[in-house]
Formats: C-alpha cells, structure tokens, sequence
C-alpha cells in the first residue's frame, strides 16, 4: 500500500475513533465515519469494505498504538526496577487524557470474532508479562493493572469518570507503587 493509502487509512481511523470517543459507539456507522474523514463511502469501501474490517482496523491499530507508546515509555526510563509498570502507567495516563485510543480498541474488539480477540490479547498478555518481570511485588503489580483498568472502563462507559486532578493524583499513586517499599 502505497504512503498516501496508509496516510488516508490512518486518517479514516482516527475519524472513527473520534467519532465513538465524542458522540458514543452507536454512532459509528460507515456513513457517519465518511462523513467525519470527509471522504465518500465509496472511499471508506476501499479501505474498509465492511464495518467489521473498520472495527479490526481500529483494534490493531489503538493496541499497536498503545504498544509504541509503552515502549516509548520505557525506553525513558533510568530505572529498571519497575520501569515497565511505570511506563505502562505513563502510557496509560498520556492514552486517557489525550486520545483514548485504547478504549476504542476495547470496545472495537467486543465486537469482532473471538479468534480476532483471541489474537489482540496477546497485546495485553505482553504488555503483563513485561510488567510482571520488573521485580516487584506482584500484588503491586496487579494492583496497578487492575486500577487502569478500571479507569479506561469508567472513561469508556462514562461511569463517573474523574476529573484531570483526581485522574493525575492516581495514577501519582500508582506511579509510588513502582518505588521500592512503597504501598498504597
């Protein structure tokens, strides 16, 4: 595929994504994301020639996205005790504030074939698995997981969602449960 498609494609996507993290999921139709890439259906076709491939391309795409920003995390650290929690945390925090590219992926994901999902969740098992290798407390470890879990399902499903402040001072206590000693 030639730069141009990927850079139209990539731009489809991102349209899509958008359109679920401004209005809802319900929103997503091939028409309205057409109309948000300011593309014809006819141009979405090309790219995606049904809504299940727009919702694979919009999975791999916020894991693979999510998975660069993890290693960009990482790749800044000094310390490796705990350097992949801490950038999994910091990735998490730019995802949530910035973009949600992630929770588009998981909502995507709910609904495409269990063998797709089967295959995106080796992301996750990834992103765990390096996590779990930092030397700390697997309760710490698990802690962390689960708490940003918890925060992507409470921004996705708009469940009392925190604010800035509140979203920052957690994932600051999440960030003390990668220094060595700390607790909650």
């Amino acid at each position: 595929m030639s730069a141009k498609a990927n850079s139209k494609r990539e731009h489809i996507l991102k349209s899509a994504m958008g359109l679920i993290l401004t209005v809802d999921f319900r929103a997503l139709t091939l028409d309205a994301v057409a109309k948000e890439a300011g593309v014809s259906k006819g141009g979405l076709l090309y790219h995606f020639p049904s809504k299940d491939a727009l919702l694979q391309g919009m999975t791999v795409y916020s894991f693979d996205q999510f998975t660069e920003l993890f290693h960009s995390y990482a790749e800044q650290e000094t310390r490796n005790q705990g350097k992949w929690c801490r950038a999994y945390i910091q990735a998490s925090k730019h995802d949530l504030k910035h973009n949600g590219t992630l929770s588009t992926g998981v909502m995507s994901s709910a609904l495409l074939e269990q063998a797709f999902v089967d295959s995106i969740n080796n992301s996750y098992n990834y992103w765990f698995r390096k996590m779990n290798e930092d030397g700390l407390d697997p309760v710490s470890v698990n802690l962390i997981r689960l708490a940003i879990d918890g925060l992507y399902y409470s921004a996705m499903y708009k469940i009392e969602p925190l604010d800035d402040a509140a979203l920052d001072a957690v994932f600051d206590r999440l960030l003390k449960l990668t220094d060595k000693g700390e607790d909650l």
